[in-house]
């Protein structure tokens, strides 16, 4: 179960912006107004990523590549293609990873732990931040490119996998843009999303768990 909960966190990661540019966000019900609209106008979204992964036991930065795939009802789905393929897939209350033609599902509907990460994947995302239960402290910044929100476990148990959330939503389409996650002061994922497409997907068919 530990091992499946570092695989939640590492789900989501992007390359990170010089935080000091940031400052505190000017009109917070402003950007939860924007926020909100988007989050119920967007039932879909697919883009490439890229991933890079930084363990400060290794000399070199892990980079992986792949498609990632989003539809709304905790549909979530990581294509990696790129140094090998693996793919990760959410729907509902069911996680399924498949790796060297492996198959392997699990149900995450008895854990509360492993139900919270599937929300907060699904929040950031969708970028729809009411997903975020009460357990979690959020900050708000901004510079003219980026709304960034950071989010910070309160529970202990949630705090041993990750320290925070750094969620960068591009201020022209409320998109999640970048996100990194940090698991300790040192040890980071990030992930970088690009060629997004909006309200494309028109079925399930990327999110079996059969």
């Amino acid at each position: 179960m530990k091992n499946m909960l570092g695989i939640i966190f590492m789900l989501i990661a992007f390359q990170s912006s010089v935080f000091a540019q940031m400052k505190e966000m000017n009109d917070k019900q402003e950007f939860e107004q924007k926020l909100k609209q988007t989050a119920k106008n967007v039932k879909s979204i697919e883009s490439d990523f890229t991933q890079l992964k930084h363990l400060d036991i290794f000399d070199n930065d892990i980079s992986s590549k792949g498609k990632f795939y989003y539809r709304h009802n905790n549909k979530i789905c990581m294509d990696y293609t790129s140094p090998v393929n693996y793919l990760i897939v959410i729907n509902g209350d069911k996680l399924k990873t498949v790796a060297d033609g492996k198959k392997s599902v699990v149900n995450l509907g008895s854990n509360k732990s492993m139900k919270e990460m599937r929300s907060m994947l699904a929040a950031c995302m969708s970028g729809d931040l009411s997903r975020i239960s009460s357990d979690y402290d959020l900050e708000y910044f901004e510079d003219t490119k980026y709304y960034l929100i950071i989010v910070k476990p309160k529970n202990k148990t949630v705090r041993d996998y990750i320290s925070d959330f750094h969620i960068y939503l591009d201020k022209k389409d409320m998109s999640v843009d970048k996100l990194r996650i940090s698991e300790n002061t040192i040890d980071y994922t990030n992930y970088q999303f690009s060629n997004k497409k909006f309200n494309s997907l028109q079925n399930d068919e990327k999110f079996s768990v059969n």
